[in-house]
């Protein structure tokens, strides 16, 4: 199970263009939620080593896993089936501060990516009948955003019962030179 979910992405300051509920009419939205998914399930690890540490991140890994047996057995259970519940209120509490943060870095990353195309030649620029500016300044926005968020959840560990080791870079405003 992954800390978040494309919805994260269908409005507000995190909108990608096409990302909407794969049960809306547009067959594009099944391709953008695949590329969405993709960047969660490969940047979650990293997100989560850098955020809180190598032993706190397991246990978030555990509690996702968790949940998502949970909720398969809830689904497959049939009637009289008793399905013993599963709740860990602090570990869920944990993963809710981490989750806007985690959705600033997989913006952060696709945007950065996604203005460019890999061929065999080198790096291009994504061809586009609209013309697209440069992504720098809703990098910077972006990743400034998800800085704030994370110094706000770095208060928090302080005063929890985790012991969260974070990258000092998880908490370093950029500009757009990134430096």
């Amino acid at each position: 199970m992954n800390l978040i979910d494309c919805s994260y992405f269908y409005t507000g300051p995190l909108a990608i263009e096409n990302a909407k509920a794969t049960d809306d009419l547009d067959n594009n939205a099944y391709a953008v939620q695949e590329a969405i998914n993709g960047y969660i399930e490969h940047y979650q690890e990293e997100f989560l080593d850098k955020m809180v540490g190598e032993a706190v991140a397991a246990q978030v890994e555990y509690h996702l896993a968790a949940v998502e047996a949970y909720e398969l057995a809830l689904a497959n259970a049939d009637d009289g089936d008793v399905v013993e519940p599963y709740a860990d209120d602090d570990a869920e509490d944990l993963c809710e501060r981490l989750r806007k943060p985690f959705a600033h870095y997989i913006y952060f990353k696709m945007v950065g990516d996604c203005n460019q195309t890999m061929t065999v030649t080198g790096l291009m620029r994504i061809k586009s009948a609209n013309d697209n500016q440069p992504p720098r300044q809703r990098m910077v926005s972006v990743w400034n955003h998800m800085v704030e968020l994370n110094r706000k959840f770095v208060k928090w560990a302080e005063t929890s019962d985790y012991e969260v080791f974070y990258h000092v870079s998880m908490v370093t405003p950029i500009n757009q030179f990134n430096i």
